[in-house]
């Protein structure tokens, strides 16, 4: 299926870029992590639009949309995504994150839990998880999230070298198909803007700072998800040997409304498994798309 050409629309402190496809009366939100943009979720859109208006944005700093003089916290960044349900005309959205998107769409469920009915994260734990649980196993997986936290060096190296270091972040992904050359090329494209790069650096920045200090505010004065909430991960991936759904429910209100499994391949679960993902949402959400 075809999607919409990419609007725009001008917010408070960013203009944000955004796709559409469908035409149904309940609205699902789907946002992309790093190194990818909206397109990420391109094998998803066509069955979803069969029975909801998809909504594919980049987040603030990435992609197609502009760069944003306050700053990459998750909380402006939700906040850009309630505006433009806002702007559609809706109230409230079924909201689907993965890896950077994923931390969005968590911020966005305890700021503003009437907006998102319905959550899915796919292959992420919660950014104060992460951050309190680092040893010398974890942070060398991680590497990247500590080398772009560094100011001024991560642009400085990256600069004319962006198609190399994506390249080496995808190998598993575009030796196996799952990513193509072109969705591929797009990637580097869009990430090849040095004003664009260091917003994404920003986002990361952001993750040791504004988010962990918010997170952990409100975990501490008893903030939880309430929406329900599906869980999906790669079974090679990091995730793997971690008890995911525990986790998460440490961090709901209601155990019972957590759920979720491991699917087939890595971190890049849109890309990877996106079968696998159109199932389970249909299982949460009720109803299957045709495929």
């Amino acid at each position: 299926m075809r999607w919409d050409s990419v609007r725009t629309v001008a917010l408070d402190d960013v203009d944000l870029a955004y796709r559409t496809a469908g035409s149904g009366e309940e609205l699902i939100v789907l946002l992309h992590g790093w190194p990818q943009t909206g397109l990420c979720w391109r094998k998803l859109v066509g069955p979803l639009a069969e029975r909801y208006t998809v909504v594919v944005p980049d987040l603030r700093g990435y992609g197609a949309s502009g760069l944003a003089d306050t700053g990459y916290d998750k909380r402006a960044t939700a906040a850009d995504l309630s505006a433009l349900v806002r702007h559609l005309g809706h109230d409230s959205a079924v909201v689907v994150g993965h890896d950077r998107g994923a931390r969005v769409a968590h911020r966005w469920a305890l700021d503003r839990p009437s907006e998102v009915g319905a959550l899915a994260l796919l292959d992420v734990l919660p950014t104060r998880v992460v951050m309190n649980s680092f040893d010398r196993t974890s942070a060398a997986a991680m590497w990247h999230w500590f080398f772009h936290l560094q100011p001024e060096l991560p642009e400085l190296l990256l600069a004319g070298n962006v198609e190399p270091y994506l390249r080496y972040f995808l190998r598993r992904v575009l030796a196996s198909g799952a990513v193509d050359e072109e969705t591929f090329r797009h990637y580097v494209a869009e990430y090849t803007d040095p004003a664009h790069l260091q917003a994404t650096l920003e986002d990361y920045r952001a993750g040791f700072t504004t988010d962990l200090e918010l997170d952990e505010a409100d975990h501490a004065r008893g903030l939880r998800l309430r929406c329900p909430l599906l869980l999906l991960w790669g079974a090679e991936g990091g995730l793997a040997q971690d008890d995911v759904l525990a986790v998460w429910r440490e961090h709901h209100a209601d155990p019972a409304a957590v759920s979720g499994h491991a699917v087939p391949g890595g971190h890049y679960v849109p890309e990877e498994a996106p079968d696998q993902v159109l199932d389970a949402l249909a299982g949460f959400l009720g109803g299957r798309p045709n495929r």
